[in-house]
């Protein structure tokens, strides 16, 4: 396996595109800049390059997956149904940071926590109106990680300002699976007053590709900018998205082992039958508003303060299977929001920039989820059985003061900073359902139902912890830089919840209470070194890094033989190492190249210990964590021939497992899409640009989501991965 592994790379070395060198052989009107930030390396893939990874230009997940370590899997080639357990398939060097126990995505905007999950709060965004996507591994400035979460790494997008001048941007693509989608966003220019503003519009929809549903996605998007004098500008945007998503079907490992059958059989037809996809959706509305309010308040140091509110509103319809085997269709609607507020202030005191922060979020949940409600198929249509969990609408608060600083002597830099959390989690009260029939949330709460106290957490759960971090980098004439680096990130999941309401009857039979469960939660943390360097020469560069990090109070999703239960345990430690390289090289003037290869081990360093009281022990200690790949390698080159862009693709993903003990094994798979790009500054437009992109050019099939945390079952369940897709796209520059 290893020797297949870096044959796929040494085959794609040749394949992938630097984004500052492609840009210069192809200009485009309009960039999006992808950055690879450890220490001081950085790696782009610019403008057109976003565009060729995600097409859609609807999942900032697509487009940063041939980043080095980062694994992401889809069932949809649009991004629109790219959804597993609630959250997103995607991992930081085995990490999974987005996983069904945290209420967080590892996205932020402008540095704010403004995504969130459960619910439509992850792909809110069009990314035609950001000019740069960070990411982030590992060790990462104490301001780059803000939020619930930072284990694995952060993802941090910056908003496209207003333009100086009037312009259009108008883009129409369509695609297999009578896929469609129109975007426009117009910039106003400079206005009396010293304003800017800007508007956009997009409209998306799709067939799924197999079996009954569709999804359907409307975005809108505002900003505007004012400065006041020299020394003030107030910046606010806002966004408004309302999807209406039909699920693709999951299946059991057994299901997934005949990949031909999992590539046609989906969600049924038959409206009498718990398998009908009308059952399987889910429709969420959601608003986004931030403002920046920037003052200078000398020559080298300003003042932001950043307010920010969330809002998602909606539901998932879902067939689910009970402890006893029996169908249901559960309805979890959900109705939270989030807020907060971020303070900055930077200066630079003799030779040292300093930047410190306050970061103070609220987010009420789900999750865990307040509301879940059981119906039963009569007589094809769902009725009312009975309420799976009712509870108190509780929050998550987070507050969070950070210093960072940075020193420059010589051909050094030193990085530091301090991130101080302090996290509390909600409690959690559950209400006894006996009787109540098919109410809303408000008016079954109304009723004053009795507490059921075995099922509940009356009192709140408080981490504080100080996290540092800290990088040297030494640069050796202009094109040579080392740096060493180690920092420490956090994550708390709050997934125990629904797995004890579905198996309360097995814990309260073993005298084992909620409370006692959320009482041993911990929070994960992890403590990462790293050792980096970057070489360049007058065409070509290559950054190669190892690093290792130690993982304490690791989660995992465990049957406890004892308990006769499956839940999550997060009292083990787990340590993961690895190596990266990146490389990219343009050999000719109109030929650019670009690769990335990991090598990712991720495993627990012990066996775990149940949570429960008198539970069992589960032998676990060495083994790759589940839906972790061993061997990344991927590539892409471009080639321009006039006014084309030829760009082939080629992703390589190792053998990855659906479970710790290794015992559902999924085989390694290897894709190759192809992009065509026309574009020709014409007609008195900035740019005229037509693409082809072609995904999965050889239809291969294969396993792509793993979602080892699936609240329907209680099990491991898999997904299929898109096949050969076609979409084009017209874009005009005005």
């Amino acid at each position: 396996m290893k020797k297949t592994a870096l044959l796929v790379f040494l085959l794609a070395f040749p394949a992938l595109a630097s984004a500052s060198e492609i840009s210069e052989a192809y200009p485009s009107a309009e960039e999006v800049t992808v950055t690879g930030k450890k220490g001081d390396i950085l790696q782009q893939v610019t403008g057109r390059e976003s565009e060729l990874l995600n097409p859609s230009q609807m999942s900032v997940y697509k487009a940063i997956n041939l980043m080095p370590s980062l694994s992401q899997q889809s069932v949809d080639p649009y991004g629109l149904a790219d959804i597993v357990n609630y959250h997103e398939s995607f991992r930081f060097r085995g990490v999974e940071a987005t996983s069904g126990g945290v209420p967080a995505t590892t996205v932020n905007v402008e540095g704010l926590p403004v995504t969130g999950r459960p619910g439509g709060g992850a792909t809110i965004y069009d990314l035609e109106n950001f000019s740069n996507i960070n990411i982030y591994t590992g060790v990462m400035p104490a301001s780059a990680g803000l939020g619930l979460a930072d284990v694995g790494g952060k993802i941090n997008m910056e908003i496209r300002r207003p333009e100086e001048s009037f312009g259009v941007l108008f883009k129409q693509g369509f695609g297999s699976n009578d896929f469609r989608r129109t975007f426009l966003r117009v910039d106003t220019g400079a206005l009396p007053g010293d304003v800017k503003s800007f508007i956009s519009f997009s409209d998306a929809a799709a067939d799924k590709w197999k079996g009954e549903g569709d999804s359907q996605r409307r975005n809108v998007m505002a900003g505007v900018t004012k400065t006041f004098g020299d020394n003030v500008k107030l910046e606010a945007f806002v966004t408004y998205s309302k999807g209406d998503i039909h699920a693709y079907r999951p299946f059991s490992y057994a299901q997934i082992g005949n990949l031909e059958s999992a590539y046609t059989i989906d969600y049924g037809t038959n409206p009498d039958s718990y398998d009908y996809y009308g059952y399987n959706r889910n429709e969420f509305e959601d608003w986004m508003v931030m403002a920046n309010l920037e003052v200078k308040t000398g020559e080298h140091s300003k003042l932001d303060i950043k307010p920010y509110y969330w809002s998602d509103k909606g539901y998932y319809l879902e067939t689910i299977t009970l402890a006893n085997n029996q169908n249901r269709i559960r309805r979890w609607d959900i109705d939270h929001d989030l807020k907060g507020v971020l303070a900055e202030y930077t200066t630079t005191i003799g030779s040292v920039d300093l930047d410190f922060g306050y970061l103070y979020h609220t987010q009420v949940r789900p999750g865990p989820p307040t509301s879940w409600k059981n119906y039963k198929v009569v007589n094809g249509k769902p009725v009312f059985d009975q309420w799976n969990i009712l509870s108190n609408s509780s929050s998550h608060e987070l507050h969070s003061p950070f210093l960072e600083a940075t020193y420059r002597f010589g051909s050094w830099k030193l990085e530091g900073g301090l991130k101080y959390i302090n996290y509390t989690l909600p409690s959690i009260i559950t209400y006894n359902t006996a009787g109540l029939g098919d109410l809303s949330y408000d008016e079954a709460l109304a009723g004053n139902p009795s507490i059921n106290a075995k099922a509940s957490a009356l009192d709140t759960k408080s981490f504080s912890r100080l996290f540092p971090n800290l990088t040297l980098t030494r640069f050796i004439g202009d094109n040579i830089s080392l740096h060493a680096a180690y920092g420490e990130n956090y994550v708390t999941h709050v997934d125990i919840y629904p797995y004890f309401i579905s198996q309360s009857a097995n814990f309260i039979q073993k005298g084992i209470s909620f409370q006692q469960l959320w009482d041993a939660r911990e929070m994960e943390t992890s403590q990462n070194f790293e050792l980096g360097m970057r070489v360049k020469g007058s065409n070509w560069s290559i950054a190669p890094t190892i690093y290792y990090a130690l993982h304490n109070n690791k989660q995992a999703v465990l049957y406890d033989p004892v308990l006769d239960a499956t839940y999550p345990m997060n009292n083990a430690d787990a340590e993961g190492y690895g190596f990266e390289l990146e490389a990219e090289y343009k050999p000719l003037e109109n030929l650019s190249c670009y690769g990335s290869f990991s090598w990712n081990r991720f495993s627990f360093s012990q066996d775990i210990n149940s949570d429960a009281p008198g539970g069992g022990i589960i032998k676990v200690k060495g083994e790759q964590v589940p839906d972790a790949p061993e061997f990344l390698a991927k590539g892409m080159v471009s080639y321009k021939a006039g006014d084309f862009l030829i760009t082939p693709i080629v992703r390589y993903t190792s053998v990855r497992y659906g479970d710790v003990l290794h015992n559902e094994k999924i085989d390694s798979t290897t894709l190759f899409d192809l992009d065509l790009t026309w574009q020709k500054k014409m007609l008195g437009f900035k740019e005229v640009e037509i693409s082809l992109s072609l995904l999965n050019i050889f239809d291969k099939q294969y396993v792509s989501m793993i979602s080892t945390s699936d609240y329907k079952t209680l099990k491991t369940s898999y997904q299929a991965g898109m096949p050969f897709t076609v979409m084009a796209t017209l874009a005009v520059h005005y």
